[in-house]
């Protein structure tokens, strides 16, 4: 009797065992299914590519590069590495040198770091245009009217890594209008640190920090969707008490409500 419930217990783990094997087994096609269609649904769609890995996007930017005959606009709303600058402005350069217009925006942040103020100064000086804006817009090259290349905004949560590549030139004239639409609300920029507007007491980024406090986010947010650090945000919040002599978040909103500037970008 003792040998039979053994046997039993036995029979009903190895069956419970079988089981979860199955169901995992199950999950794992499910994980496998859903990401085959989201490259399917990604990947149908006549001249739009999807792309995981930058070096597929390299690949495409490198030949159009080559044939490219009229401009390249980008907008790179994330620190680029001072090696990679220092290798994109002798290749800018030398398009530049053969009369490819080029435009590029970066964040407000990137006025206050050494590696882009001095990769401005260089591509300013052979005719490059470079204006910088408040961050969170979308990663971005246009080459010519040709092609696209766009970071993955899929759910609102911008990636990296991933992105599409776009040469239907429909779509390819939409993402040029947008474009546009971001420069014309850029601020430009030379190369130097961050320039009061003639007759102001807050800069364009002091502005930015007033509408995230006006809109009711705390330091640690603005901070974060600014790329910037608390602690420059503190400062930047000091340097508003000192210009518009007041003394609290209260005073300051109540200063910001009626001035005129918050009209400017």
């Amino acid at each position: 009797m003792l040998a039979n419930l053994h046997e039993v217990q036995r029979d009903l783990i190895q069956a419970e065992h079988h089981s979860v094997a199955q169901h995992q087994e199950r999950i794992s096609s499910i994980t496998t299914l859903f990401a085959s269609l989201h490259h399917f649904v990604a990947g149908t769609t006549d001249g739009v590519r999807y792309f995981e890995a930058p070096a597929e996007a390299n690949g495409v930017i490198a030949r159009h590069m080559d044939t490219m005959s009229s401009h390249i606009y980008t907008a790179h709303p994330d620190q680029r590495r001072p090696v990679d600058l220092v290798a994109a402005a002798a290749r800018e350069i030398k398009k530049l040198q053969q009369g490819i217009r080029m435009r590029t925006i970066y964040p407000e942040s990137a006025r206050t770091r050494a590696p882009e103020r001095e990769w401005v100064r260089k591509v300013s000086d052979h005719g490059a245009e470079v204006r910088t804006m408040a961050p969170n817009f979308v990663r971005m090259i246009l080459i010519d009217n040709k092609c696209a290349i766009i970071s993955d905004q899929i759910l609102g949560q911008p990636k990296r890594s991933s992105g599409y590549i776009i040469t239907h030139p429909g779509l390819v004239g939409i993402c040029t209008t947008f474009y546009r639409f971001l420069w014309d609300r850029a601020d430009p920029w030379f190369g130097e640190r961050e320039r009061h507007h003639s007759n102001t007491v807050t800069t364009s980024r002091g502005r930015e920090i007033l509408r995230k406090m006006e809109g009711g986010q705390t330091i640690d947010q603005i901070a974060r969707l600014m790329g910037l650090s608390r602690g420059t945000i503190n400062k930047e919040i000091k340097t508003l008490y000192e210009v518009t002599n007041t003394s609290s978040h209260f005073a300051l909103g109540a200063w910001w409500g009626t001035s005129d500037e918050r009209k400017l970008p």
